[in-house]
């Protein structure tokens, strides 16, 4: 029963991934109806049939093409749909909110709450992601509306405290803008400064820390992998959007197990 509820928790992410390519394609375009309407090719603007919708199954199908016009579809779209199925999996296993008693099942709905909050933030650090990835810049829309449910849903549900939460977001957002000051808008933009926030208000302030960390070594890193391999060069401009959410993934799932490592490092060299 568990496999089943956790197979359903990944198609149902893979489906919100596809939602969120249409969204994501839809905001940078300025097209009406963000919400509403069909799905169409965004070359020959054929409006798109259902078996042209299946999540991840159409792209593999169609290998990567428009069923119409034979247009390459980019893989981010296929990349956001496994994404955003595989975050949807790993947030039901941590909170599993299925209990089997006596080959019947009944639903925890405390753990049921804290799955649709954290699946709620976490599409839109998705559509932040990808968004940044491919333009470059990350819309207030995505940003300041998960700033908002992040902090009513801490309050509602006591997973972060609101100190907690005004520490965690005025310092990271405070980093960002001293470094937005100095480099005068070169290192870090706007949209930087305000997934800041949202980082330290979603995780508190030692979780977003450690995000943060995380963030700046896995840019570095990737950083030098490209410029050594001449994909980049030293003036190539590198969105620091999706490290940051790559970053606030890893201190979510991972983060206390990360500070009681490096805390119990400490006291033991003492």
């Amino acid at each position: 029963m568990i496999k089943l509820f956790a197979t359903l928790a990944f198609i149902l992410g893979t489906v919100f991934g596809s939602f969120l390519s249409v969204i994501i394609y839809r905001i940078k375009s300025n097209k009406k109806g963000i919400i509403s309407g069909r799905s169409m090719c965004p070359f020959c603007k054929k409006k798109l049939k259902f078996r042209y919708l299946i999540p991840v199954l159409s792209w593999l199908f169609l290998r990567g093409k428009c069923g119409y016009c034979g247009k390459k579809i980019g893989i981010n779209y296929l990349a956001l749909e496994i994404t955003t199925g595989l975050t949807f999996l790993v947030l039901f296993l941590t909170f599993n909110f299925v209990e089997i008693k006596f080959d019947q099942f009944f639903l925890n709905y405390e753990m049921l709450k804290l799955f649709i909050f954290y699946t709620i933030e976490f599409l839109f650090l998705m559509a932040i992601f990808f968004y940044d990835l491919q333009y470059k810049e990350i819309p207030d829309r995505f940003s300041i509306t998960a700033i908002i449910l992040a902090i009513t849903g801490n309050i509602l549900l006591n997973t972060v405290s609101p100190l907690n939460m005004a520490i965690g977001g005025i310092s990271i957002s405070l980093f960002f803008a001293l470094q937005f000051l100095l480099s005068r808008g070169k290192w870090i933009g706007g949209g930087d400064l305000r997934l800041g926030f949202l980082i330290g208000v979603l995780l508190g302030w030692e979780k977003g820390l450690v995000a943060l960390i995380i963030a700046y070594m896995v840019g570095a890193l990737l950083s030098l992998i490209l410029l050594g391999m001449k994909k980049l060069d030293r003036k190539s401009q590198i969105p620091f959007g999706p490290f940051l959410v790559t970053g606030t993934l890893i201190a979510f799932f991972f983060g206390q197990q990360i500070l009681d490592w490096y805390f119990g490092g400490i006291f033991i060299g003492l």
